[in-house]
């Protein structure tokens, strides 16, 4: 997903949106996703990996696309990629 070798704006703003749900299950004719946290794109991956695995699919990190990714939406499991990453920020 990430471009190779195209660093990664960290401190970049984004937001953490979790979708309605129902069992699990994301409920997208129940609304827009909903803002659960606010700030940087490393925080915002953070907080993301720090919920339970079970309902992780129901969240979405908003940002600017930058060059290593040219989306606004990013899913778990391209956070997931992120927080892998060599230069992903430890604190």
């Amino acid at each position: 997903m990430f471009k190779e070798g195209s660093p990664i704006a960290y401190d970049a703003p984004a937001e953490l949106k979790k979708w309605p749900s129902l069992k699990g299950e994301r409920q997208k004719d129940r609304g827009p996703p909903y803002l659960v946290y606010n700030g940087t794109l490393a925080d915002c991956v953070r907080e993301l990996m720090g919920k339970p695995i079970k309902g992780i699919s129901l969240y979405d990190i908003m940002t600017k696309p930058q060059a290593a990714f040219d989306q606004t939406v990013l899913s778990p499991g391209d956070a997931a990629e992120m927080a892998m990453r060599k230069d992903f920020p430890k604190d």
